[in-house]
């Protein structure tokens, strides 16, 4: 196909004229001269929805595809606040990829999932080169580290010095969130936590497992897939940490211990302190470390692999494998 683009700034659409050819969304031949538009707008999630239709239409898909885009497209949104694919650039892809990592990293995503993420992501990009005239390159999820595989054990635990580093460099903040989440960060050391159940638990929970000994946890203080377990409390360090945590949410009026509108903003902004500590100490860090260093404790202290498997939340137990020899 032959074109002749029109690219108008802040509208959903680019304006396309064939000089001759076929109709990319529909194969049938288009005569000399006739415009035709082209979606390119995802400044909210009804745009996001829209474009995630065309997108779809465009590659003769179904719906499956155009809610994977449509997904795609809000979190691009989220992280980079680019709205329209005509600002779409290199450093916004690799953004987006980084944080697909990340999420699986920290078990709060499947390889299952990033890898159709990957594919909607390839997708919009094939998209952008054909109707904006770009030339980004498509990813494969082995690549990147995001295709199912096996579960091999591989040591990502946090050290306790780079642990005590991070919390110290939250703690100079002078930002609720910062010191929010360095009491998150506790909690994922001594209890195995997700980041986001770290974030998500209720000042109600924690109460409770003071009171009983036995930290439990439900849907509401953001398990995966909304699965409850049990985790006892058996050091004073666990003990204490709770206690520091349920205090700071009293002084501070909150619920659970994000202290954002929105589950999300504490979540993006536990990735932004991340990368801001990473820059300034040269080091890295990964949330998700942490469950390993508590894993690798347990088990270290003799309990058994199917308990901490148990306590950690997993649906089974070769996982586990992952975290600790």
């Amino acid at each position: 196909m032959q074109a002749n683009r029109k690219a108008n700034e802040g509208n959903n659409e680019i304006t396309v004229g064939l000089i001759g050819g076929f109709c990319p969304l529909c194969f049938f031949p288009f005569r000399p001269g006739v415009a035709m538009k082209f979606q390119t707008s995802f400044r909210n999630n009804h745009n996001a929805l829209f474009l995630g239709k065309a997108i779809s239409s465009y590659f003769n898909r179904g719906t499956s595809l155009a809610s994977t885009v449509q997904t795609v497209l809000n979190t691009i949104r989220e992280l980079t606040g680019i709205k329209n694919l005509q600002s779409l650039n290199e450093e916004a892809v690799k953004r987006y990829i980084s944080h697909l990592q990340e999420r699986v990293a920290s078990g709060d995503l499947s390889r299952k999932t990033a890898e159709g993420y990957i594919s909607g992501l390839n997708r919009i990009l094939e998209y952008t080169n054909e109707t904006l005239g770009k030339s980004f390159q498509t990813f494969s999820p082995s690549e990147l580290g995001l295709s199912r595989g096996s579960f091999e054990y591989k040591d990502r635990a946090v050290s306790q010095e780079t642990h005590e580093k991070f919390v110290s460099f939250l703690s100079t903040k002078e930002d609720i969130r910062a010191q929010a989440l360095a009491h998150s960060l506790e909690l994922q050391r001594e209890f195995g936590l997700r980041l986001r159940e770290s974030l998500a638990i209720k000042k109600t929970t924690i109460e409770r497992a003071l009171e009983r000994g036995v930290l439990h946890l439900t849907r509401e203080d953001g398990t995966k897939n909304g699965r409850e377990r049990e985790i006892p409390i058996r050091t004073n360090e666990q003990r204490e940490s709770l206690q520091r945590a349920v205090e700071f949410m009293k002084e501070n009026n909150l619920f659970s211990l994000a202290p954002t509108p929105t589950l999300r903003e504490q979540y993006n902004y536990a990735y932004e302190a991340k990368r801001e500590f990473e820059r300034e100490y040269e080091e890295k860090f990964n949330f998700h470390g942490e469950r390993h260093a508590f894993a690798q404790a347990c088990i270290q202290e003799g309990i058994d692999r199917k308990v901490v498997s148990e306590w950690l939340g997993h649906g089974r137990e070769e996982i586990t494998k992952v975290y600790a020899k």
